[in-house]
């Protein structure tokens, strides 16, 4: 999902050490995740709207198709 290379992952741990009290870091780690977590949740539920929509413009479409064929 992410295309972190070691460089920048070396660079991103040098902050956090120098910014961030070791003590932190744990803590801040654990927040990071659940937020990553919320955020794969909220953009899968989405998708899943995104495509029942279609889904539904789809089932509509047919059922212009049947009504304009039955007339």
């Amino acid at each position: 999902m992410f295309d972190i290379s070691l460089a920048e992952l070396v660079i991103i741990t040098l902050v956090l050490i120098i910014f961030v009290s070791p003590k932190n870091i744990p803590v801040l780690a654990r927040g990071a995740g659940k937020i990553t977590k919320k955020l794969k949740f909220f953009v899968s539920e989405i998708k899943q709207e995104l495509q029942r929509e279609a889904r539904f413009k789809q089932l509509k479409n047919i059922e212009k198709e049947i009504k304009k064929n039955t007339k």
